[in-house]
């Protein structure tokens, strides 16, 4: 025999041993190999844009801590004023203390040349009264403000899955100790 009749009987043999057994390859595995490349193709693209979701929403959380750093500084400020405020009454009170206690000690020697005293200290402590009571409403009202912003920040914090209360955790806490002195000379 040549050697290309060689060839053909082999191919021959190969085709009747092909015939006999079927292909090497199910048709589960020949569909498979199609199938698993879909597959591929389809969690490549759900992992792309879980990839772009995951990216939004970390640009969200960062605009949003911001903007929760922005307003807890503003409210620092705002209770910054409060005490101020509180201080500059607190000083008005031991300044009226220090003015009574001055014309006590007048009456006591016998000076009877005085204006009715008690009409002015009440008009004094009305008009002060009045002018503390505006600026103390103008900052509760932005106390107000800042708290509606605050709880609007909170609620899309919590929506993006992070612990507000753990995030304001520690805020505040300074005003609160001062604010306590503040009462108890005022008991006094």
């Amino acid at each position: 025999m040549s050697s290309s009749q060689d060839v053909v009987h082999r191919n021959a043999t190969l085709a009747e041993d092909l015939a006999k057994t079927g292909s090497t390859l199910q048709p589960e595995q020949r569909v498979g190999g199609a199938s698993d490349r879909i597959q591929i193709e389809t969690l490549r693209r759900d992992l792309q844009e879980a990839s772009q979701r995951l990216e939004k929403l970390k640009e969200e959380r960062a605009k949003v801590e911001s903007e929760a750093i922005h307003y807890r500084n503003l409210a620092g400020k705002m209770e910054a004023d409060l005490r101020s405020l509180s201080d500059a009454y607190n000083s008005l009170e031991q300044s009226n203390l220090q003015l009574e206690n001055e014309v006590k000690a007048l009456k006591k020697e016998g000076h009877s040349t005085f204006p009715d005293v008690e009409a002015i200290k009440s008009e004094a402590r009305e008009e002060a009264q009045k002018e503390s009571e505006g600026e103390l409403n103008d900052l509760l009202v932005c106390l107000g403000q800042e708290q509606s912003k605050v709880d609007k920040l909170s609620a899309r914090l919590l929506e993006l899955g992070e612990d507000v209360d753990k995030l304001l955790e520690g805020i505040g806490d300074d005003a609160g100790a001062a604010g306590g002195a503040e009462d108890e000379e005022d008991d006094e």
